[in-house]
């Protein structure tokens, strides 16, 4: 199990972000945003880059693409860190997914970093990004990989009138996992406490149940938020069971 809780662009000022071209309502600023229906417009659908100035080397080896339109027939999505922002290293082949676009690979330590985007079949004629993730995972061991419940929930607005007349409007869906760790100490216990003093339940995170593992569609790694506080229960040699109750972000 896997939990990015830290990405590295949003504390940026605006400027830290370049895109190669922004439609003047939904600038590129707009990925910083938590909310995957505030995104980035380019104006046009063919190579679009994305640089991103932290300021000062930082270590990432998890990047993402949410809320995105880019189409599955894409013919170029990559990311790269550089030393400088016209250099950089050998890009990294993102995996294409309707949903989220995630990837993990052996960290690096670089100031720039630049998403590049070729996806000339677009129908909507322009790359549309509600969030752009830089950062680094932590490995949840002991984890929950059998002791979960996935919840398919829905905001549907439904009314019934006395004869069973249904009024409805629609909402959205969204998954909640419930999750129950068995008991857990030392180093492990502490990376997650510092995990939810972080990012309590005012910040989205992405959760990953099986890491690399995206064969199970209700499971696929998720953009969502801590719903419920946390509870430590001693088991005994200052080893403690506790949960995890996440639901969807949109």
């Amino acid at each position: 199990m896997r939990i990015a809780y830290h990405n590295e662009i949003d504390a940026l000022a605006a400027s830290s972000l370049t895109a190669l071209t922004s439609d003047a309502n939904y600038p590129i600023a707009n990925v910083q945003d938590q909310r995957l229906t505030i995104v980035w417009h380019s104006t046009s659908d063919s190579a679009q880059t994305v640089i991103i100035d932290l300021g000062a080397p930082a270590t990432v080896n998890t990047v993402a693409i949410m809320g995105h339109n880019i189409g599955a027939a894409a013919s170029t999505l990559t990311v790269a860190g550089g030393t400088t922002s016209t250099t950089f290293a050998t890009a990294i082949t993102l995996t294409w997914n309707a949903d989220m676009i995630l990837k993990f690979f052996t960290g690096q330590s670089k100031r720039y970093w630049k998403f590049t985007i070729d996806d000339k079949t677009n129908p909507d004629t322009y790359l549309s990004i509600g969030r752009l993730w830089l950062g680094t995972y932590i490995t949840v061991d002991p984890s929950a990989l059998n002791d979960f419940t996935v919840s398919k929930l829905r905001s549907d607005n439904v009314a019934y009138g006395r004869s069973r007349q249904k009024f409805a409007s629609k909402g959205v869906g969204w998954r909640k996992f419930e999750l129950s760790f068995p008991k857990t100490g030392g180093t492990m216990l502490t990376a997650i406490q510092t995990m939810y003093d972080t990012v309590g339940k005012h910040s989205s995170l992405i959760f990953c149940n099986f890491d690399t593992d995206v064969s199970y569609p209700i499971v696929y790694p998720c953009y969502c938020s801590i719903q419920e506080d946390l509870e430590f229960n001693h088991r005994g040699r200052m080893k403690f069971d506790y949960s995890l109750v996440l639901e969807e972000d949109k």
